[in-house]
């Protein structure tokens, strides 16, 4: 079975012209933004994580949706599992493939050893995949929720990417992006029955809503997570950066740093705003960062020759 097959797409917007961050939110969708919003200032990622923890209080499920392959987003997350996990129960969900989970289990319950790490490293996901979700910053993150389990928090991973390849059940998807959006939507659904709360990481492909996107998403591609998990009215973070490179995969040989924008002012804090988008079940936040940094992959790929 080839790469591409065996792999589901990771679809993202590296460019993103003409987004707009907007101060106009809709005061009742957000749970108390009046309260959250200028009590202190947000002058870096930390920061950014307790405005974001006090505006999505109320909530059980916070999905954050990025651009793959940058430093920023998974120390966003890293800071967000730890202000939740210091509190009680939490569940991180990453877009790693379904199939991955024993050997993500077997990692986090191992000593930690370089051996242990490195037998973990050779699986196909991180040995195979370099399109930003097996960046070193995705790494990092989970030794640090590691660290913290071997501390005695309660922290679980749970592996909500694509699930095994399944032709059949791809054509009964409808294709294999509503396949892919339909298995993790599952996933996190399941990780929500278990009782803690759950933060989710994605790409913004899979966490689009309403027009957040700058691209329009294509009819045939179905709902996105966010919209099949709607009924569990989560907290969607959707972060952006008015400039910088993201690690991205153009295609099978075309993988390294990309230039990114999206469109707006220069910045020199991070910005913290509830957006329009919010719905009735749906609230959405936008984090937009001065930059991003692009984060190589864990595990380099072989050169060819």
């Amino acid at each position: 079975m080839s790469l591409a097959r065996l792999f589901l797409p990771a679809i993202f917007c590296v460019s993103a012209a003409g987004l707009s961050v907007s101060e106009s939110a809709h005061a009742g969708e957000v749970v108390a933004p009046q309260a959250c919003a200028k009590t202190s200032a947000v002058r870096d990622i930390k920061d950014a994580a307790k405005r974001i923890e006090c505006l999505g209080a109320s909530r059980r499920l916070w999905i954050v949706g990025e651009i793959h392959g940058t430093r920023e987003t998974p120390q966003l997350v890293e800071a967000l599992v730890d202000q939740q996990s210091a509190k009680g129960n939490v569940t991180l969900a990453l877009e790693i493939p379904t199939f991955e989970q024993p050997a993500l289990d077997a990692y986090l319950v191992s000593a930690g050893s370089a051996a242990d790490r490195n037998k973990w490293l050779e699986t196909t996901f991180w040995s195979r995949m370099h399109d930003g979700r097996s960046s070193q910053a995705m790494l990092q993150l989970v030794d640090r929720v590691k660290s913290w389990r071997d501390q005695g928090r309660h922290i679980e991973i749970v592996a909500a990417g694509e699930p095994d390849y399944d032709e059949a059940a791809i054509q009964r998807a409808g294709g294999v992006a509503p396949y892919k959006d339909s298995g993790m939507a599952s996933e996190i659904r399941q990780a929500l029955d278990r009782g803690a709360p759950v933060i989710a990481l994605m790409g913004n492909f899979h966490a689009d809503y309403k027009d957040l996107s700058p691209l329009p998403r294509p009819t045939d591609t179905g709902p996105s997570v966010v919209e099949r998990l709607s009924a569990a009215s989560p907290l969607l973070i959707w972060v952006t950066a008015a400039q910088g490179q993201a690690w991205d995969c153009q295609g099978n040989n075309d993988c390294g740093a990309k230039g990114f924008r999206d469109g707006g002012a220069a910045i020199a804090h991070p910005e913290v705003d509830a957006a329009p988008q919010s719905s009735a079940q749906v609230a959405v936040v936008k984090l937009r960062l001065p930059a991003f940094t692009p984060s190589e992959p864990a595990v380099k790929a072989p050169e060819s020759n």
